[in-house]
């Protein structure tokens, strides 16, 4: 190997290892590279939450954009239109914030193909959302929905929730700030740790971020569980009629989490919980071909190493 290949290949190593790399040739630093990013959630385009990261994302250099349901879709996971020659709503309603009528991933659909239609974005952001989405809540999280149908479109993508304080409903999202600033020194590691292409994340890869209500300052790098946090409970309701029923949600702190290494976990110890998400149901190693490998993980994983909260 020449050796200006060498200092190159050991330069590559050292950003992710963080070592130091051998002196070389003197150059000019690189400027931080500014990204076009995508934001959208599942509360909607006017949630104060998803405000905060744009304006944070956009004072870091950023280039944000929200593209965000029209009202409250929280729950909807990633449903999506379906139905051919159906009409709906779609506006600039200030700048750099569109309302979709929609899904979360119909706002993230409709963004990366009408409002980013000459280049797709660098990345996604759905979030942040009002309430953890991790265990078995994950499947049907409209904020996970929005970022997974990103990943499916080739934009990779990162969802953010912040857990809810169960014990102060009069501030339930006391860490909200911090949160905030997370998620934009999450997007500056990725930059920063790039390889040549200049992609922050494997294409087809989300990352699900769930940050605490009293951050210890610890990253954990999770799996998603299975514990039922946040349960459904139906109960009758014959005040409005004989066969209706109204839907109550609790929140249950002991739920038995059989999963090792899981969001859940890592959340009860304050830690902030980063699990790697593929949107591919199939079972890991059931069969050869999936298209994020073992080694986008590992890679995934060395370049967020030494992240704080």
């Amino acid at each position: 190997m020449k050796p200006a290949r060498l200092v190159a290949a050991f330069a590559v190593c050292a950003s992710v290892f963080g070592l130091a790399a051998p002196a070389a040739e003197a150059a000019a630093p690189a400027a931080p590279k500014r990204l076009d990013i995508l934001l959208s959630n599942d509360d909607g385009h006017q949630f104060p939450f998803i405000r905060a990261v744009q304006s944070a994302l956009k004072a870091a250099g950023h280039n944000a954009v929200i593209v965000a349901p029209a009202n409250d879709q929280s729950g909807k996971g990633t449903g999506i239109n379906a139905k051919p020659g159906s009409v709906f709503k779609a506006a600039q309603v200030e700048p750099g914030i569109w309302s979709v009528e929609g899904t979360p991933a119909d706002s993230v659909a409709f963004g990366i193909q009408h409002v980013y239609q000459n280049k797709k974005p660098d990345l996604v952001i759905s979030g942040i959302n009002a309430g953890q989405n991790m265990g078995a809540t994950t499947n049907h999280s409209g904020t996970v929905g929005a970022a997974i149908t990103a990943a499916e479109k080739g934009v990779p993508s990162i969802a953010v929730s912040a857990e809810y304080d169960t014990s102060n409903p009069a501030n339930p999202f006391p860490q909200i700030s911090k949160a905030v600033g997370f998620t934009v020194k999450l997007v500056e590691k990725l930059v920063s740790t790039a390889g040549r292409d200049g992609r922050v994340l494997p294409g087809k890869s989300t990352l699900n971020v769930n940050y605490p209500v009293k951050p210890t300052g610890k990253v954990a790098f999770t799996n998603v569980g299975s514990a039922e946090a946040i349960f459904t409970k139906y109960v009758p309701a014959p005040d409005q009629c004989d066969t209706c029923f109204r839907l109550d949600l609790g929140v249950n702190p002991d739920a038995h989490e059989p999963v090792g290494n899981a969001d859940t976990t890592a959340i009860a110890d304050g830690k902030v919980s980063v699990s790697l998400l593929d949107g591919d149901w199939t079972t890991p190693a059931w069969a050869l071909g999936q298209v994020i490998s073992v080694f986008d993980n590992l890679s995934v994983r060395l370049r967020l190493s030494g992240l704080t909260a």
